[in-house]
């Protein structure tokens, strides 16, 4: 992680009310992440009033106090009030010096709240953990978030929940509504909060501690920059999608805080140029445009700055920041002056109807976030225009079906940012990668050796090139998994490759990462990507910038079962599959390990001559029986011949916990193109078969092509 910036102001606060304080007649509880409430009623029960308030606005959310602010205001406390003296007071000066950045103090503070006494452990612990975060410290910080969890009363279970709540899906929102309800002896706010931060480590690929680190990071960011300045916020399109009831951040910091920068921001500052005679710039409201890159696609985002503040909401159709009337009627004489302006705009017409005069340059400046906008922008430009002025006919139809279809499309992409957890591993998805997941049995009852098998494109990699001119290649590979309880695992490897030239087009480099896991169901995510200078790559904490997503390389997701092998029938591994039986590999599964002659690929495509190796391994089978290996192969397009291929064995006498193959399948005289290959194995003792496994293989034509699409 790179060092903590004085520019982060770190944390979520949601202030109280302060109001609340006049009518205690003793120290009331905590308040939640902000000026503790005993701190302010002692002020101002001694006379100080004007300083409580002070220190109060110095917490506020929109305040962004500088390390010179909080000098200034502890010499006025010691002034005025004698300077902080209690437990609370000292939580109070903590809160100051971390919305100022300075964790190091913010500790020290913290150090004297704990000896003053009066001070929950709970609350000495969570701002123990902020302060933490802050400065980088992430084992210090992990261990207080997790043990102020304990014992937290429904204060500090607040303070835990007001901290995440920018993240929170509307399926969250509703188990933190129940969770807060039960009585406080049913309630495990640990559990609640690992799953959750679960739920984003796994996403992200990144550890917990990271996680919650790159969050408080990203707030503190999104505070400065995303605040909301306006009154009360009325009924937006996010909120239609659930978006959190926090009131803090407008909805650009609603998406930097679930998703980081984006990777490209567009805006339009208005002059279109078919009708900068007839439309004012004013006619368009502020906005802004981000794009995201993942693997499937571009997720596109737009907002708008309505109401005449610097607050910016998510809009479902770019065309709604255009909001006067329509330019024809400017243009025929009818108006008192000859260009619309907000102010003169004339009655509202349909935005397909004047798609060309106002809305084509607007898409047209969005083309370089996806290129779905230029070519909505021609097809709103239509042909069949009226004097060059308003879109008519076919025309006006073809760009209600542009709105329309941009509408779904925004639509799709606000659920997957507010409805779902939205997050992205730090790596730019700038190489195809195909992963295919391989398992066999492992070492001990209900554990499973499981391989991702993964090829990565190496054209848009970056090697290092060496002193006698060769090329070195490296990567990495990070798997993150957790399964529905909650607990999560991540593993990585490395890998370097030396090759004499460039890799270019249809060249990849294998990556295999295989690790023993119990049978169950995981969520996974599977990253390869460039390693940095030999070696981790950056871990993408610390540093967010808009168009950096870390290196290059790319990522998948995926919901894996891991399967059970040791049941009494015969049963098959998966199959895996090589071109050649050259290299090495060692499935695993046993303390012997052993070493394979193969080099697994997850595109399952014969060698040129038109043989394929595969390796399996079955299970089951009675000592000493003989048995029989069946693969057939079937086209997966047309009326093509089906291939059947036999392949006898006989088992060890004693038993054996698995049997390994490695067969040569000639295809040679098979048609090239795409089949359907089924392997399944019979027990000759008891005639009993396995299930067979099935999965694709491509044969390949004379001159090394693919055929069949």
């Amino acid at each position: 992680m790179n060092g903590p910036s004085i520019e982060v102001r770190t944390l979520l606060r949601v202030a109280l009310l302060a109001t609340l304080a006049a009518g205690l007649a003793g120290p009331p509880p905590a308040a939640a992440q902000t000026m503790p409430v005993s701190t302010r009623f002692a002020l101002e029960r001694d006379g100080h009033g004007r300083l409580a308030e002070r220190i109060a606005k110095r917490l506020e959310l929109r305040a962004d106090p500088d390390q010179g602010d909080v000098e200034d205001l502890l010499a006025r406390w010691q002034r005025e009030a004698g300077g902080p003296d209690g437990g609370w007071d000292w939580i109070t000066v903590a809160r100051l010096w971390l919305r100022a950045g300075d964790a190091v103090r913010a500790d020290a503070a913290l150090e004297r709240a704990e000896a003053a006494g009066g001070v929950p452990a709970s609350v000495l612990r969570l701002d123990r953990a902020r302060a933490a975060f802050q400065a980088g410290d992430l084992a210090a910080a992990e261990r207080a978030y997790w043990e102020g969890c304990d014992g937290a009363d429904d204060a500090v279970a607040l303070e835990y929940w007001l901290d995440v709540e920018p993240l929170a899906t509307p399926v969250e929102l509703e188990e933190w509504d129940r969770l807060r309800r039960l009585p406080a002896p049913q309630r495990d706010l640990r559990a609640f909060l690992r799953a959750f931060w679960t739920r984003r480590a796994v996403a992200s690929a990144l550890s917990l501690a990271e996680r919650m680190a790159l969050h408080y990071e990203r707030m503190g960011h999104a505070m400065d920059l995303y605040r909301r300045r306006g009154g009360k916020k009325g009924p937006t399109f996010s909120n239609e999608l659930g978006r959190p009831r926090n009131a803090i951040l407008d909805d650009r910091g609603l998406l930097y805080v679930r998703m980081g920068p984006p990777d490209r921001v567009a805006t339009f500052a208005g002059n279109p140029s078919i009708s900068s005679d007839l439309v004012s710039a004013e006619c368009y409201q502020p906005n802004e445009s981000w794009a995201y890159d993942y693997p499937d696609g571009t997720r596109v985002f737009h907002f708008s700055a309505a109401g005449g503040t610097d607050d910016y909401w998510l809009v479902d159709n770019l065309g709604l920041v255009y909001r006067c009337g329509d330019p024809e009627a400017a243009a025929s004489g009818t108006a008192a002056v000859a260009r619309l302006t907000p102010i003169n705009e004339f009655r509202s017409v349909p935005l397909g109807q004047a798609a060309r005069l106002v809305l084509t340059d607007l898409y047209r400046s969005r083309q370089g976030l996806d290129p779905w906008y230029a070519v909505a922008a021609q097809r709103m430009a239509g042909s069949d225009v009226d004097f060059g002025l308003k879109t008519t006919g076919t025309a006006a139809l073809e760009s209600t079906k542009v709105l329309e279809e941009e509408r779904d499309a925004t639509h799709d992409d606000g659920r997957f940012a507010v409805a779902t957890v939205p997050e992205r591993p730090a790596v730019t998805p700038a190489a195809r990668l195909i992963v295919e997941e391989l398992q066999f049995r492992g070492a001990g009852a209900g554990i499973t050796r499981v391989w991702m098998n993964a090829l990565v494109e190496a054209a848009n990699l970056e090697p290092e090139t060496l002193p006698d001119g060769t090329y070195r290649y490296r990567l990495e590979a990070r798997w993150a998994l957790a399964d529905p309880s909650g607990a999560f695992e991540r593993y990585g490897s490395a890998f370097e490759a030396r090759t004499p030239r460039r890799l270019g087009p249809d060249e990849s480099l294998p990556v295999r990462l295989g690790v023993d896991l119990p049978v169950g169901r995981y969520r996974s995510t599977f990253v390869v990507r460039e390693a940095a200078g030999g070696g981790t790559a950056d871990d993408g904490v610390g540093g967010d910038e808009v168009g950096v997503r870390g290196p290059k390389g790319n990522y998948r997701v995926s919901d894996l079962t891991v399967r059970r092998f040791d049941l009494a029938v015969p049963e098959l591994s998966d199959v895996a599959v090589a071109p050649d039986s050259g290299g090495t590999w060692s499935p695993g599964g046993d303390a012997a390990d052993v070493t394979v002659g193969l080099r697994p690929s997850p595109v399952h495509v014969t060698g040129a001559g038109g043989a394929a190796f595969v390796y399996f391994e079955t299970y089951g089978i009675t000592p000493g029986a003989e048995y029989t290996t069946r693969i057939r192969l079937r086209p997966l397009e047309g009326d093509g011949p089906t291939y059947d291929l036999s392949f006898p064995g006989e088992a060890p006498p004693e038993p054996a916990p698995r049997l390994r193959r490695l067969l040569r399948v000639d295809l040679a005289d098979a048609r090239p193109g795409a089949y359907r290959m089924s392997v399944t194995v019979t027990d000759g003792a008891t005639g009993e078969s396995t299930l067979p496994y099935e999965s694709e293989i491509r044969v390949r034509g004379v001159a090394g092509e693919s055929a069949g699409g």
